[in-house]
């Protein structure tokens, strides 16, 4: 008999529920050319629409980008983005003026209620400035319509209450949720500090 049924490396992926990667799916916006995308080279579209299950901020160096806030973004792809792994939780970063369209938008949804039971589409909007142009991103917002779309709601409610760790090891960032304004401030303190350390050093060489 066959033991290729049992032949398993990688789990399964469940069929009717959200699925959580070991590591996370990782999207990135690409402020230099307006895009998102997966990795160094693969480029998606210029909007993505998903359903937004946790937020949180954090502080540090990600990338080329050093000693900035940043909100870190855990979401679920709606059903009707093709460019990404249906039902899958996946994971981007906001930084600088990203952050401040999002926080402005959520700010504007939240009297009328919870802006995570409906769906977020975040696309690029072109900027100019002294370096040339570069993009930000913009998110709009619009209730849930079809069946599918109600229904995968319910599925991201009963996977969240099963309290997943969702955790990316792959950043070396300080998470300031909670922390009071003194508590960031001395962080931002020693970070630059450090920097210029960093670049003493550098220059003494």
């Amino acid at each position: 008999m066959s033991n290729l049924s049992q032949f398993k490396v990688f789990g399964s992926r469940p069929q009717h529920s959200i699925f959580l990667p070991q590591v996370p799916y990782n999207l990135r916006n690409d402020c230099k050319v307006g895009r998102w995308k997966v990795g160094e080279e693969e480029y998606l579209g210029k909007e993505i629409e998903i359903s937004i299950i946790k937020v949180s901020q954090f502080f540090g160096t990600l990338g080329k980008t050093a000693n900035s806030f940043w909100l870190q973004l855990w979401f679920v792809p709606a059903p009707r983005c093709a460019d990404l792994p249906k039902n899958t939780v996946c994971l981007t970063y906001l930084k600088k003026r990203s952050i401040a369209q999002f926080s402005q938008k959520v700010t504007e949804l939240m009297e009328s209620g919870e802006p995570a039971l409906g769906l977020f589409k975040g696309s690029f909007v072109k900027h100019s400035g002294d370096k040339g142009d570069y993009y930000s991103v913009a998110w709009d917002w619009r209730e849930r319509e079809t069946d599918e779309e109600i229904s995968q709601l319910e599925q991201v409610a009963d996977f969240m209450a099963a309290t997943p760790k969702l955790v990316d090891l792959s950043v070396n960032l300080i998470p300031i949720d909670g922390l009071s304004p003194d508590e960031i401030e001395l962080i931002m303190s020693s970070a630059k500090a450090q920097e210029l350390e960093n670049s003493a050093l550098i220059s003494g060489r």
